[in-house]
């Protein structure tokens, strides 16, 4: 990618997070996220300590071989739904308030 900030890390990183994004529940061999995000084995090992020490990724307690979010990260999805949901609820009572002016 040409774009003047981009980070090559950061990119693999939202990668192979979206390559776990469905397997919670039995999670993914490392051989498994290289495979589906196109990253070597040496990088997704990398960005999945990476990722294992802001809590966003663990390994599977019946299997240390494999990996899958953790629930902080369905916590920070929920988190930003309801922003979202808010801020639509602000935008139509605005709507409202400013229809009651004309």
């Amino acid at each position: 990618m040409s774009h003047k900030y981009f980070s090559g890390s950061q990119h693999r990183m939202s990668i192979i997070v979206m390559s776990l994004v469905g397997a919670e529940a039995n999670g993914l061999t490392m051989a498994d996220i290289s495979e589906k995000s196109g990253e070597s084995k040496s990088n997704v090992l990398k960005t999945l300590a990476n990722l294992e020490a802001v809590n966003w990724v663990e390994k599977h307690p019946a299997n240390d071989k494999v990996y899958r979010l953790t629930p902080l990260f369905s916590q920070i999805a929920n988190t930003i739904q309801i922003g979202l949901r808010t801020a639509v609820q602000q935008l139509e009572q605005d709507q409202t308030n400013y229809n009651k002016i004309i």
